[in-house]
């Protein structure tokens, strides 16, 4: 086993490229924790303020709902850190990240289904502690999976080919995950009512969940455990500068699309009025158009460097979303359906791009931990990440409510395309200083890893 700040002697480490089978199971990985998330996050909303139930109108007011998900979020953000910090610094036989994902992966959906079971038939306070507690349990699962998971990115490869591929296999999982969520569910349920599609696709993300854990870990990744107290630790993660501008980068991103993919099913429903079943047809555009472009978007990230793929991303974004307000009466004598297609397939352009590049970036700023304390702290930070994150979409959360209760009907729901599209604009100003050749040139002095 290497010595602790010493090269690894896996197969990314070697210059060897890590086997197919490898990255394709690791991406599978992704295919599960997304489907169960895209379908939380899609519809737990809409069954809590929306309700299908006959006879009921709402389980909970929309900024309830928004401030107990902000709640469930926190929890979820203090987890991180923790989670990270074990597993860094995990001796077990399976290695450092596997044995975290076996544990979590049942648990956490068998929480996703009761999440649609709440007690009582209408608006209460007893929904509201219950969506709490589980939201709670939920997140804390959710980040002791993919917290492993996602360190376990770095672990495997050395290289940016490595890396790339990884990251690419995890978009494409990532993307037939999020499809089957958003395109998949809304038939389902049309077939089987909202609770049976939960059912099915939790049991179906189950399965994928666990095929990752069949990788050999301490084959391919031969990191020795880190030492580092909780503290130091985070301290030590938020002195490397260029990790601060990528988890702005990132955190604008998501802040813009958990307020745009929140409201996919109001979109279709209210502006649009179409019926639930056009949530598949729009998530269908963006998706497809996504899967199209991730081979040039994984040439271009090779080729071109990460650096302008995720800047280029962002730019699009930042254009694509304030068209989003237009979908109630588009111009040029548009049908809506016609309209809404065409907003969200250019969405998909941008978003080929940032399925691969944001966790590549995260592994390579990673390697720099090795100059500042000698330890492989991956772990950390994508912990630190996933602790602002989920702040970040609890407040996204928070503001997409506040919107649709205090903005009008549908003035406020018109509004969520422009408001998304001006954090993502921040975050493109603000990752143009990402400093990708310092990050490079430190990164291959440290560990004596080749370039690609």
């Amino acid at each position: 086993m290497a010595a602790a700040g010493g090269p690894t002697t896996g197969a990314g480490a070697q210059g060897v490229s890590l086997p197919r089978w490898v990255k394709l199971a690791y991406g599978t990985g992704a295919g599960g924790w997304t489907l169960v998330d895209r379908v939380m996050l899609t519809w737990l909303y809409y069954w809590y303020v929306t309700t299908p139930l006959p006879g009921v109108e709402a389980l909970l007011l929309p900024l309830t709902f928004s401030l107990v998900m902000l709640g469930g979020r926190v929890v979820d953000a203090l987890a991180d850190p923790v989670i990270a910090r074990f597993s860094d610094n995990h001796l077990g036989r399976r290695g450092r990240r596997v044995p975290f994902m076996l544990a979590s992966g049942l648990p956490f959906v068998a929480v996703f289904i009761a999440l649609f079971h709440p007690p009582v038939a209408g608006v209460s306070a007893w929904n509201a502690v219950y969506l709490g507690f589980a939201l709670a349990a939920y997140f804390t699962l959710f980040t002791a999976y993919v917290g492993p998971y996602l360190a376990l990115l770095a672990d495997l490869s050395a290289t940016i080919k490595d890396r790339v591929d990884l990251s690419t296999a995890k978009a494409v999982a990532t993307l037939l995950g999020a499809a089957v969520a958003l395109i998949a569910s809304g038939l389902l349920v049309e077939a089987f009512g909202l609770r049976g599609m939960v059912w099915i696709l939790g049991a179906l993300g189950l399965v994928l969940l666990y095929v990752p854990t069949r990788i050999p870990e301490r084959r391919f990744a031969t990191a020795t455990p880190a030492t580092m107290p909780l503290v130091e630790a985070v301290r030590t993660t938020l002195r490397n500068r260029p990790f601060l501008i990528a988890l702005v980068g990132a955190n604008a991103f998501w802040f813009g699309f958990n307020i745009v993919t929140l409201n996919v099913p109001l979109y279709a429903t209210r502006l649009m009025g179409l019926s639930e079943a056009a949530v598949s047809l729009l998530m269908g555009a963006v998706f497809g158009v996504c899967l199209l472009c991730f081979p040039v978007a994984n040439v271009l990230a090779k080729r071109r460097g990460l650096k302008a793929v995720m800047v280029g991303s962002l730019v699009l974004f930042a254009a694509c979303f304030p068209f989003l307000y237009f979908l109630g009466d588009p111009p040029f004598g548009l049908a809506p359906l016609t309209y809404g297609l065409a907003v969200m397939a250019l969405a998909g352009v941008p978003l080929a791009g940032f399925f691969i590049v944001p966790d590549a970036i995260i592994a390579a700023v990673a390697d720099l931990e090795r100059a500042q304390s000698g330890q492989r702290r991956e772990g950390m930070y994508f912990g630190v990440n996933g602790l602002l994150l989920k702040v970040n979409l609890g407040i996204s959360t928070v503001v997409s409510g506040a919107l649709l209760q205090f903005g009008g009907d549908p003035f406020g729901l018109q509004l969520t395309g422009p408001v998304a599209g001006a954090a993502v604009a921040l975050g493109a100003l603000v990752f143009t200083r990402y400093p990708e050749r310092q990050v490079e040139a430190t990164r291959r002095a440290t560990i004596g890893a080749p370039a690609a």
